[in-house]
């Protein structure tokens, strides 16, 4: 029987994005072990809970190194699979000192957190991705940025593009006017306003503080702003909204199990994230029928090319600009289709090589 490792930082992670690739594999008779942080409760699969900390040279990062080099060696792995940045390297560098050579490494980059531009910060990140890439049997990007970076670096021995993991539209069915009607008279809607939305966790990355302080400086009074995600910086940022006399525009939701119906409620939704890799919460909210305005970053170009919306990085008054004339949504449907589970699972079945085990 084959044996495959998925490792991920979370296994939220797994939930969101591998279910289906694992019931293939499943299906296949492979037996499938997955490794993060947190449970992850699918029937048929071993689960290792790991200790990962944010900040890449924690010790503790290193101890989950070896703890992952000895599953590998243990459990002698046909095929490793990595996801993201901080699993990423530390499962390749896990694989490495496992001494177990027949275990193929093939990462899946969810989105460099670095640009080839020759920053500090991206020096230190490329230099991490060059030490592993000779254990990197197979490397997929999902962004034009990122290809570039991995082919100029040779950062694997064969680079494949994806066209993301697949949006299973399943999961965001159509809704009833009535029920998008209630929804938004909850979150304190205006006839004929607007509803912005940011999903996501509250982190430096996703940048929520700067869309507060763009939000603050609109002159239309004929909207609200809704949060909708947890994270180290949610209650910085509640205070944010309430130190520049908006807290009674911003509903902070927390986590929300039902995000079809926020996202066909809500006419816009906005990004400020510094890194992408192809966004779930932009492909959702054009799916669902959303106007999007986002920064100016990888993935998020990648899905917004054709949609305009898109401002400069860091740049509060364009943001705010893009806000002031913002409309209610036409809620037509606008994802491109290629970017659709039952679109992309083949493919990337056969691009990962999930078909060979």
């Amino acid at each position: 029987m084959k044996k495959v490792l998925m490792i991920a930082s979370e296994s939220s992670h797994f939930r969101n994005f591998h279910v289906p690739y694992i019931e293939y594999l499943l299906d296949r008779g492979v037996e499938v072990h997955t490794a993060a942080n947190g449970v992850f409760g699918h029937e048929g699969v071993v689960h290792t809970t790991l200790g990962f900390r944010k900040k890449i040279t924690s010790p503790a990062n290193i101890r989950v190194i070896f703890k992952l080099a000895s599953l590998i060696r243990r459990e002698r792995f046909d095929a490793v699979y990595t996801n993201s940045t901080l699993a990423g390297i530390a499962g390749r560098m896990a694989a490495k000192f496992s001494g177990v050579k027949s275990a193929k490494c093939r990462h899946i980059c969810h989105g460099y957190l670095f640009n080839d531009d020759g920053s500090k910060r991206s020096r230190v990140y490329l230099a991490c991705e060059k030490l592993v890439r000779k254990r990197t049997e197979l490397l997929a990007v999902m962004n034009k940025a990122d290809i570039e970076i991995a082919n100029k670096y040779s950062l694997g021995r064969e680079v494949v593009f994806l066209n993301g993991m697949g949006l299973d539209a399943k999961k965001f069915p159509l809704l009833s006017a009535e029920e998008i009607a209630a929804q938004r008279e909850r979150l304190g809607a205006i006839d004929g306003g607007v509803l912005f939305l940011c999903v996501g966790e509250f982190s430096a990355r996703k940048n929520q503080s700067a869309i507060i302080e763009a939000f603050a400086k609109l002159k239309r009074m004929d909207c609200k702003l809704i949060f909708a995600g947890e994270g180290e910086l949610l209650e910085q940022c509640k205070a944010q909204a309430q130190e520049l006399g908006i807290g009674d525009k911003t509903v902070f939701l927390g986590h929300c199990s039902n995000v079809n119906l926020l996202y066909r409620a809500c006419d816009c939704l906005i990004s400020a994230s510094r890194f992408e890799g192809l966004p779930f919460n932009v492909m959702e909210a054009l799916y669902c029928g959303e106007d999007i305005i986002v920064s100016d970053v990888k993935g998020n170009c990648d899905l917004a090319e054709n949609f305009g919306g898109i401002y400069r990085y860091g740049d509060i008054e364009r943001l705010t600009e893009l806000m002031e004339s913002a409309a209610p949504a036409k809620r037509a449907h606008t994802l491109p289709e290629r970017y659709l589970l039952e679109n992309v699972l083949k493919e990337n079945i056969v691009f990962l090589k999930y078909n060979e085990l």
